[in-house]
């Protein structure tokens, strides 16, 4: 049986344990993806911060759009204002203008989280020596376009050994961090959580805090909400989040409120500090960071994922989700009943509190923040140290670019011709 405590390969521990724990500080650039705010965003955000903590210089920038819920406002929290680089732009331009914040900032490492900019990163960080670019990719799936010599960090095993045969790189493993002091349970915020949203001491609260997309989420969340008319009545679904799929979620929950003449299903909107509904919840549904997050709030957790897809944490499934991830795609025969019993096995106060105590000694010595922080810093010095040559480089960058462009003349001429 896999230990559960350990999150590492041990392929990854060999030369990590060779660096050196006296270096100089590095000067980090992260790079965001966008604006909108979830999980993998609030991550790096909070991974920049602890490395500020440990002494580098960090700095942020992030490709600007158009979105509901920023996260700006959660940057700032951590003392980060990001550059904001053009919504659009070619691959070349791209790379020049992360190539010119490289150099403003001095960046060693231009770690980018969202792998569609690893092309440019990786091109924009070719003239720089020392200097590397990384990519995060912390989807539920691998993709295959970033530069065959750029490491990639991906979140679970499963995709770990998926894509180290087929990528020249190094491929390391590193599940995303929770910040155990923010994210540490709070009894007084869940009860004000509870009294302002009318959920009473004898109902149960059931807690999912995500953006409320038509990606990923809508359908977990529509079948939350029809299981709540084949649930206990004393079942409360609040839905804390905004998104793109608000108005369709929000029509499903009117409707199964009138069918049932009551006040099942409650949509908070977005919550700039969504801790006290982790708080507030008597079971947690969720997937990725959210689902993280709800353990370590010591909640009963259901993981929420694609195509019905759903299951308790709990020492039997344990092993699954530290390979897999926090994340599913099998789809049970009835998914709305297959949820509302899982739901109503979690009904019982003792088999909570034993299922919420087991989480959260699990993620207090799987995720915490600095451990992933120290992690990432002895990923970094490793890369720095094991540069290709800088012809490798230009010639892979280059190729890089050639490829990017030749899909953006090739895309242009479809969108010219109809």
């Amino acid at each position: 049986m896999t230990d559960l405590r350990t999150s590492t390969a041990a392929s990854d521990l060999a030369p990590l344990a060779a660096i050196p724990a006296s270096e100089p500080p590095l000067s980090v650039l992260i790079g965001l993806e966008g604006l909108a705010l979830g999980g993998c965003p609030i991550n790096a955000l909070d991974l920049g911060w602890t490395l500020r903590q440990r002494g580098h210089r960090v700095s942020v920038f992030a490709i600007e759009e158009d979105v509901k819920v920023s996260l700006l406002p959660y940057a700032a929290s951590r003392g980060f204002s990001p550059t904001l680089l053009p919504a659009q732009a070619r691959i070349v331009d791209r790379a020049r203008q992360i190539h010119e914040l490289a150099g403003v900032v001095g960046a060693d490492v231009t770690h980018v989280f969202g792998p569609w900019l690893g092309p440019a990163a990786t091109a924009a960080m070719v003239s720089r020596r020392p200097g590397v670019a990384i990519v995060t990719n912390w989807m539920m799936e691998n993709v295959f376009y970033t530069p065959r010599h750029t490491p990639v960090i991906v979140g679970t095993q499963r995709l770990r050994d998926e894509l180290e045969p087929r990528h020249a790189g190094r491929v390391w493993l590193m599940e995303p961090p929770i910040d155990l002091v923010a994210d540490a349970p709070d009894a007084s915020r869940g009860r004000e959580f509870r009294h302002t949203w009318g959920i009473g001491d004898d109902e149960l609260a059931v807690v999912v805090v995500g953006r409320v997309d038509e990606h990923l989420k809508a359908e977990g969340l529509g079948y939350a909400i029809r299981a709540m008319e084949t649930s206990d009545p004393r079942l409360r679904l609040v839905i804390v989040g905004d998104g793109d799929a608000f108005q369709q979620i929000r029509t499903s929950a009117e409707d199964v409120n009138h069918r049932l003449g009551r006040t099942a299903v409650v949509l908070t909107g977005s919550m700039s500090d969504p801790r006290p509904a982790y708080d507030a919840a008597d079971i947690a549904l969720g997937m990725g960071g959210s689902a993280l997050r709800a353990l370590a709030h010591g909640k009963p957790l259901v993981v929420l994922g694609q195509h019905g897809f759903a299951r308790v944490f709990e020492p039997a499934s344990a092993d699954y989700f530290y390979d897999a991830g926090f994340y599913g795609v099998q789809r049970p025969d009835d998914p709305v009943r297959h949820l509302a019993a899982l739901v109503q096995s979690l009904s019982g106060a003792e088999r909570r509190l034993t299922l919420g105590e087991f989480g959260l000694s699990e993620v207090r010595a799987r995720f915490g923040l600095e451990t992933g922080a120290a992690r990432l810093e002895q990923i970094y010095r490793f890369t720095l140290a094991h540069l290709p040559s800088t012809p490798q480089r230009f010639v892979v960058a280059a190729a890089q670019v050639a490829r990017g462009t030749a899909r953006e003349q090739w895309h242009a001429l479809r969108g010219a011709l109809g």
